[in-house]
């Protein structure tokens, strides 16, 4: 990977990760209609990116380093993490709905930036604490038309604590991996933290699969490799140098972009309804993002840079 990536080039990375990381749920709903089932559609998953996170692993480090015993160990336990904040996230969709289990996944945002601050021993930046209410209060107009039908009931808090508990474990994944990922290179990373969801999910295919979970129809297999290339192994290698050069509280801030591309991409392709409501808040939200990478002065010289290099009036530049 590049080492001399900009700031700019950070963020679009971690954007254009969380783009892919929107559409896995587009293909996976895609390929469940075509008759996988959700456990063998996570088994083919893993075993289909392995093999692709090795390799990129392999020839973007050729002159790196062979890892230590300390590197397979953090990389191992800290892929633990994200196994854990996947299985709970599945539950929460399937006892909440997706629009729920969306809300309360990402509240990890504001769990990174306790932890940050905790590890920095400060607070949140003004700044910071502004991006949250309007990033939030964008998500709920985005999510606040579906609501929760009925009495929640014990299924339902089931559903709110695995939301809570995926939200937390990933929040931790995405601070403590940095410092792993800077030692020994974002490709390596991915493929070390991945390769313990991979050992869980042999473990599940050997004690705790179902025979249907092997029954993979050709077009479920279609879907399935479109979202292992598209939505998990590029996006894991965008995301993971993108946190090597913002730090994982400005990653997980541009993470909000993640919801609004998933609704957006689900009324364009699955023709489910943008309500104008939820138009407002994909707007906030955008804005708020958009404030956090460019910052109020450096957004007045974006918008400078935007307008005509000549100007026969001599007019000013817009505040």
């Amino acid at each position: 990977m590049n080492h001399q990536t900009t700031p700019h080039g950070a963020f679009l990375m971690v954007l254009l990760a969380n783009a892919g990381f929107a559409f896995k749920g587009i293909f996976a709903k895609l390929a469940l209609a075509s008759g996988i089932t959700l456990g063998g559609m996570l088994m083919l998953r893993i075993a289909l990116a392995m093999p692709l996170y090795w390799i990129a692993a392999r020839t973007l480090t050729r002159a790196a380093a062979p890892l230590t015993g300390r590197d397979w160990r953090d990389g191992l336990l800290i892929g633990l993490l994200f196994t854990l904040a996947t299985v709970a996230d599945f539950v929460a969709i399937d006892r909440l709905g997706a629009g729920p289990s969306r809300m309360l996944l990402f509240t990890y945002p504001l769990m990174v930036q306790l932890l940050v601050a905790w590890r920095a021993r400060r607070w949140p930046t003004r700044r910071e604490l502004a991006v949250f209410v309007v990033c939030y209060g964008g998500l709920a107009l985005l999510f606040a038309p579906r609501g929760l039908a009925g009495d929640l009931g014990p299924a339902g808090w089931i559903g709110i604590a695995c939301g809570l508990v995926s939200a937390a474990s990933y929040a931790c994944f995405l601070v403590w991996v940095q410092d792993t990922a800077r030692r020994i290179g974002s490709a390596r990373c991915t493929a070390l933290t991945n390769t313990s969801t991979f050992l869980v999910f042999c473990g599940y295919a050997l004690l705790g699969a179902a025979p249907a979970d092997f029954a993979i129809p050709a077009e479920g297999l279609g879907w399935v490799a479109l979202m292992v290339v598209i939505a998990t192994v590029l996006p894991f290698l965008l995301l993971f140098e993108g946190i090597r050069h913002t730090g994982a509280a400005r990653a997980s801030l541009i993470a909000l972009s993640g919801p609004v591309i998933t609704l957006v991409a689900a009324w364009a392709i699955l023709d489910e309804r943008l309500l104008p409501l939820q138009g407002l808040g994909l707007v906030l939200i955008i804005g708020a993002i958009g404030y956090l990478q460019l910052g109020g002065d450096a957004l007045a010289r974006f918008v400078r840079r935007l307008r005509p290099s000549a100007r026969p009036d001599g007019g000013r530049a817009i505040r």
